[in-house]
């Protein structure tokens, strides 16, 4: 197991901030799944499990965020590679969290795609 590229790290960081902005088209090009009914992404709430179709409807519906800090981290094992990060998200009305995300890439034909992915909201470790 190798740490993650330059290559891998920065698209996920680039994908984070694409699904932030609502950017279909970048996710669209930098997303894989081989099975419309495969799971692609999960995010907090209920009902967070999206299939790809499902997530770029769901960007759709929202006004653009923006990332304000990422620092997406990762490893690579021949064709697969996992990146975790901590971002910190400025949700608008909502107010700035600290996020947690994590993202599962496989190389297809060649380029390296999001097959999966999880975001959530980081909250405080409880004692």
């Amino acid at each position: 197991m190798a740490k993650a590229p330059d290559e891998v790290v920065n698209l996920v960081k680039d994908w984070l901030a694409a699904g932030h902005r609502r950017d279909v088209e970048f996710i669209t090009k930098h997303s894989h799944t081989e099975d419309e009914n495969f799971v692609h992404t999960v995010a907090s709430g209920p009902d967070g499990a999206l299939t790809l179709a499902q997530f770029l409807d769901h960007l759709r519906q929202y006004r653009p965020r923006e990332v304000l800090i990422s620092d997406p981290q990762g490893f690579v094992h021949g064709d697969v590679a996992w990146i975790f990060d901590s971002p910190r998200v400025d949700l608008l009305d909502e107010g700035v969290v600290d996020a947690r995300f994590t993202a599962v890439l496989r190389r297809v034909d060649g380029d390296w795609k999001v097959v999966h992915a999880h975001l959530s909201e980081g909250v405080p470790h409880q004692p």
